[in-house]
């Protein structure tokens, strides 16, 4: 005779472990919204199709900011527990809850944030009345734990009750307010709005007025369009169901973004479409902003929705391809406000070109508008100015070559610059003209700052710092066009982001910090790699100095750009002066220069340092394999020199030189 077993019932306590919730208003809303969404399957289990007229439900908050003394309560009408209700309640991931789209496990959500728990229903069908009032607790042997007594209200339906908040979230309670609360549960049903039913929803904080929900937002979130769009999932092509509504831009609602729902509710982050679509808001005829939600769903998610119903089992390529494809839409939809952007982005880079004409190589025989358009919404004039930068490298097919070949043969490089303005119409020659003009008075500049003052002393490096980068300031507040990087290379002039004599973290300097005289940071194509970043590290050595030591870092200076370089790349990223951060990635190129007049002792260093100079005998350099850093150490005479050589074609074409 065959023997039998029964499996052992799930670990709760160490599934709930493993579950993760985001520690803010959402997250700690995540059981209310739970306790929300079984009481739609309790409306629809009673009323059916009058669910949306006849269903209520109402969440009370009690105490609302007091961690110690908040009641949360989620009340409804529908179905109660019934048996096979609460048999289901019973059975975690249970098959019932299935049905409904459900995963049978959200109730158990509410102890990642309260460690109180309580349920209340009144069923009654017929002659079949009954009444449970239990605590729930799953780390009791028994979890269910009742008491005598019906429940506090007298109608049929079921009450849940959340208070003793965890200890992480009473910051975030005494900061809760009810119009966030109504924002969150508003945006969190979406889906029941859009295209589905929706009962009356009430909040009420603290004894107040209650709110409905439905009534503030039934005329807000309304689809004005819908459809779909095949993209290809994890390698099969899925159809993707959207649907779109414009709403008013509020504090709670202020950027366009891309919602995924499964199981009939908003299931994890938003997605951000500014990048996208070129502005976080548009602005309509009667000048009011509004923002574009979608709502994309489809078997797909249901599928990949994880137990706890936080997220959705995706990969990131997956979504960037459903983000573009409902975005396109969007885009069409919107031809007008994409019209205003495209046009504001085609003025912002004509004023670009008037300062810097010789871009204008790499629009490639195309009109602004015709390579605006192809560009993303969201571009600023500086990366138009860096994209065009490259395609004017690519027009000349190799520039940064072509500019080692000048440095030794101008001739050569002459006959280049003639072909280069040869194909620039009048009109941009004579602002070409002016621009090389600027850079004939900038390098008589650099010369002045290497003499001698009236006292007999050098001018300190900061003046030529200043003159190349403003010091303390960087690429976020400074205009391409407002520094000289080109004195020390053209391929400098249009990297992505530049800092100078600032910290990496963007704050005041601390012991140990390390601030370079300049930090280059290019993670795009501009130096023709796009596996990862390029930090250049450049620091300025006060001309004629010639006390340089081999080894401390206050003396060497190969040993300060080391540590500066290495510091740069523990970091991870930098900090710019508008706040924001630029992360590092992928395989992280070095490279150095260091800016002073080859003395003596300088030199002294240097050859201590292995570095060569049999290419130039100006220029010495070598790649240290150990930090996989190539660094180059260049005179002031050959740094105004070099330019020179670059300049001089510009110069002698332009200006008859």
């Amino acid at each position: 005779m065959a023997t039998t077993d029964t499996l052992v019932k799930p670990d709760m306590d160490a599934v709930l472990s493993r579950t993760h919730l985001a520690h803010d208003i959402h997250g700690f809303l995540l059981p209310t919204l739970e306790a929300v969404s079984n009481a739609m399957h309790g409306l629809e289990a009673r009323f059916g199709d009058r669910a949306a007229s006849e269903g209520k439900i109402d969440i009370v908050f009690e105490n609302a900011n007091d961690p110690n003394k908040i009641l949360i309560s989620i009340t409804d009408n529908g179905i109660g527990l019934n048996d096979e209700n609460y048999k289901s309640f019973k059975t975690p991931f249970s098959g019932y809850k299935l049905k409904s789209k459900g995963r049978g496990f959200g109730r158990f959500i509410a102890f990642k944030v309260f460690s109180r728990i309580h349920y209340s229903s009144r069923y009654e069908f017929l002659t079949d009345r009954q009444t449970r009032t239990f605590r729930f607790d799953i780390y009791r042997d028994d979890e269910l734990v009742f008491h005598d007594g019906d429940p506090d209200f007298t109608h049929v339906g079921l009450r849940v009750e959340y208070d003793s908040p965890l200890t992480p979230w009473h910051d975030l309670i005494r900061q809760i307010d009810q119009s966030t609360v109504s924002d969150i549960i508003a945006s969190h049903f979406l889906p029941y709005f859009l295209y589905r039913w929706l009962p009356e929803i009430t909040v009420q904080f603290n004894g107040g007025a209650p709110e409905s929900v439905t009534t503030r937002f039934k005329d807000i979130f309304v689809e004005y369009d819908k459809g779909q769009v095949e993209v290809d999932i994890d390698g099969s092509v899925e159809t993707i169901d959207y649907s779109l509504t414009r709403i008013p831009k509020t504090r709670s609602f202020k950027n366009h973004c891309l919602l995924f729902a499964a199981a009939d509710r908003i299931v994890g982050k938003p997605r951000d479409l500014t990048n996208v679509l070129g502005e976080p808001h548009f602005t309509n005829e009667n000048n009011e902003n509004y923002i574009i939600i979608a709502v994309v769903r489809g078997e797909a998610f249901e599928s990949r929705l994880n137990d706890s119903r936080t997220g959705i089992n995706i990969s990131p390529k997956a979504i960037e391809r459903i983000v573009s494809a409902v975005s396109d839409v969007i885009q069409k939809g919107e031809n007008t406000q994409i019209e205003k952007i495209k046009t504001s982005q085609s003025t912002d880079l004509n004023g670009a070109l008037q300062e810097n004409p010789i871009l204008r190589l790499g629009l490639r025989g195309k009109s602004i508008a015709e390579y605006v358009s192809a560009k993303p919404n969201n571009w600023k004039a500086q990366q138009f100015v860096a994209d065009l930068a490259i395609e004017r490298y690519r027009a000349s097919k190799d520039l940064t070559k072509a500019i080692t070949t000048a440095a030794a043969s101008p001739e050569n490089y002459a006959a280049t610059i003639k072909d280069i303005v040869s194909k620039i119409d009048q009109n941009n020659k004579e602002a070409l003209a002016e621009y090389v003009i600027h850079r004939k008075n900038v390098i008589e500049l650099v010369e002045a700052a290497r003499k001698y003052t009236s006292d007999a002393k050098h001018h300190p490096e900061e003046v030529i710092h200043d003159l190349i980068f403003r010091r303390f300031s960087d690429s976020a507040t400074h205009d391409y066009f407002e520094h000289n990087l080109w004195l020390i290379d053209d391929a400098l002039a249009f990297l992505p982001y530049v800092s100078s004599d600032r910290t990496i973290h963007g704050g005041k300097r601390s012991k140990g910090d390390k601030v370079a005289d300049l930090a280059l940071f290019d993670d795009s194509l501009v130096l023709g790699d796009n596996d990862g970043t390029t930090v250049t590290i450049v620091e300025f050595k006060k001309p004629s100095r010639d006390d340089y030591v081999f080894g401390p870092e206050k003396t060497d200076p190969v040993t300060q750009v080391v540590e500066t370089l290495e510091k740069a790349v523990r970091a991870g990223g930098v900090t710019r002066t508008d706040g924001t951060h630029m992360s590092f990635s992928g395989v992280i190129r070095r490279f150095g220069y260091i800016v002073a007049d080859l003395t003596p002792s300088l030199v002294k260093v240097l050859k201590k340092h292995d570095f060569l100079n049999d290419q130039n005998p100006k220029i010495f350099f070598r790649y240290r394999d150990n930090e996989k850093i190539f660094i180059q150490a260049i005179g002031y005479d050959t740094l105004v020199e070099n330019a020179k050589k670059r300049n001089q074609a510009f110069f002698t074409v332009l200006l008859g030189e």
